[in-house]
Order: C-alpha cells, then sequence, then structure tokens
C-alpha cells in the first residue's frame, strides 16, 4: 500500500507518520481496514514549529489511495490550537488564529492535490474524552468514507489516545498482520 507522489515531488523521500498502527474493522460485506497515527511533525516535536517540507513527507507516508484524514486535532488543554504548529491552520481556528493561513485542506490541495486528499475535521481536545455525540459523528463519517472507498486515517496530536477512543467506539481491533 505505499502512498503515489503527487507532481513536484519526486525528490521528497516520504516518511511514515509517527505511530502508524493499522485497525480492522468487520463491516457487512467483510473486513475494512483503517490507520491511526499521531499529527504531522509529531516525531520531531511536541511543541515546536513543523516545517512544510516534513509535512510533505508525513502526507507521501500516508498509506493507501483515495485517502480521507479524519483529524481530530483541535485544542491542548490551555487552548492553544493544534495546528499552531503548521503553516496551515485548521478549520475550528479563530480569525486571529487563522490570519492569511491556508486550511490544511486547502494547503494539500496547493501542494498534493494530484492525491485528491480529502480533509474531514472532529476538533477535539488533546488529553480530553471525546464527546459521546462527537464520537457518533465520527464514527459515522469513518463508516461513509469507507463505504466511498477510501482509505481512512484518523489523526490526534500523539496518534494513541483520542484515535484509540474512536477505534473502541467503532470496534475495530488493531490489525498487526501487516507491516505499516
Amino acid at each position: 500500500m505505499a502512498r503515489r507522489r503527487s507532481a513536484g515531488s519526486s525528490a521528497i523521500k516520504p516518511q511514515k507518520p509517527y505511530r502508524l498502527r493499522r485497525w480492522r474493522m468487520d463491516t457487512p460485506t467483510g473486513p475494512a481496514y483503517l490507520f491511526t497515527c499521531g499529527r504531522l511533525g509529531r516525531e520531531k516535536s511536541k511543541n515546536l514549529a513543523v516545517p512544510d517540507d516534513l509535512v510533505h513527507r508525513w502526507v507521501l507516508g500516508l498509506r493507501g489511495s483515495n485517502t480521507a484524514i479524519v483529524s481530530l486535532l483541535g485544542r491542548k488543554p490551555d487552548g492553544t490550537s493544534e495546528y499552531s504548529f503548521n503553516s496551515f491552520c485548521g478549520g475550528c481556528d479563530t480569525e486571529a488564529e487563522r490570519g492569511n493561513r491556508q486550511t490544511f485542506q486547502e494547503w494539500l490541495e496547493t501542494h498534493h492535490n494530484s492525491l485528491g486528499i480529502l480533509v474531514r475535521e472532529h476538533p477535539t481536545t488533546d488529553y480530553g474524552p471525546i464527546h459521546l455525540d462527537t464520537l457518533n459523528v465520527v464514527a459515522g463519517d469513518i463508516r461513509g468514507l469507507n463505504s466511498q472507498r477510501y482509505t481512512v486515517t484518523i489523526v490526534d496530536s500523539g496518534g494513541e489516545t483520542r484515535t484509540g477512543e474512536v477505534c473502541g467506539h467503532i470496534g475495530t481491533k488493531e490489525d498487526s498482520s501487516s507491516n505499516v
């Protein structure tokens, strides 16, 4: 399940996302798989700015094709945007936080348009539980994307806590049969 490269990215070496894990979800039509991982640049630092070249490598390191990113990135417990580390912003960022920055979806369309990556944002708070209503919406999104044959990658800050909560809610099991 290697990632295809976008135009102009031939010199960029893909990098496996931080804590990338594969999960199996049973569906009426058979097993489906999804991935979880930590946010872009998380493998380098918890709280430093993430250069775009690292984000390009992260994008190219995603698994599968027809990719949809389900982002749980929202706020740190102190209220800081989890997108503040990047040159782009999140859809839930305030006007002041956004400034003139593109959203993550716009950034992907600018730099990796040929990959056709779809971003679905469900802002949550790092280290906090996800509200049941949000879990249900995220679960519906994942099932819908799966039925449309998207390869779903769920992202939170560290790639474990909130992504694990979602995976537990939708009844997935970690699949170690594949070396991701």
